[in-house]
């Protein structure tokens, strides 16, 4: 009994579709079967998006892997620079003990020629020293000879 109530519903629908050809087709009728055909139609959109959802995908795992790749490309980038700078610091370092050093050695230098000037100027002095007291010396004893003399 429900073969034939199957078997009736089958060739009721396909009595109304061959009645739907035969007649005029109104223009509400002309959009009941543009839906018709737009659910006839839809497994071909059903695949379009498919295909447009595996070439998104796709599209989606190549920009993934090219953004690994930068990211892994600038993680070197930045490794590399970083031992770069400790290199750099490390050298800038030495040059500036050596700087403190060379300003040392010329700071010790400066002193030791003060020094040496300051021994020259005194011994100078007292070379002068020598002679004017000298001259004062024997003026003070020719002043006394001489008043020894009267």
């Amino acid at each position: 009994m429900l073969a034939r109530q199957i078997s009736a519903i089958h060739v009721i629908g396909v009595l109304a579709i061959v009645i739907g050809f035969m007649f005029p087709v109104s223009a509400a009728q002309a959009s009941w079967l543009d839906r018709v055909k737009d659910i006839y139609q839809l497994p071909e959109n059903v695949e379009q998006i498919q295909k447009d959802y595996e070439a998104t995908k796709q599209q989606l795992k190549e920009q993934k892997d090219k953004l690994s790749e930068t990211i892994r490309h600038s993680q070197e980038t930045e490794e590399k620079l970083l031992k770069q700078n400790e290199a750099l610091q490390k050298e800038n370092q030495l040059l500036q003990e050596r700087l403190k050093a060379m300003e040392q050695v010329a700071l010790d230098k400066e002193k030791r020629n003060r020094k040496i000037t300051n021994m020259v100027i005194a011994a100078v002095l007292l070379v002068v020293l020598y002679f004017v007291l000298g001259r004062v010396f024997r003026y003070v004893v020719w002043r006394r000879q001489k008043r020894h003399m009267r």
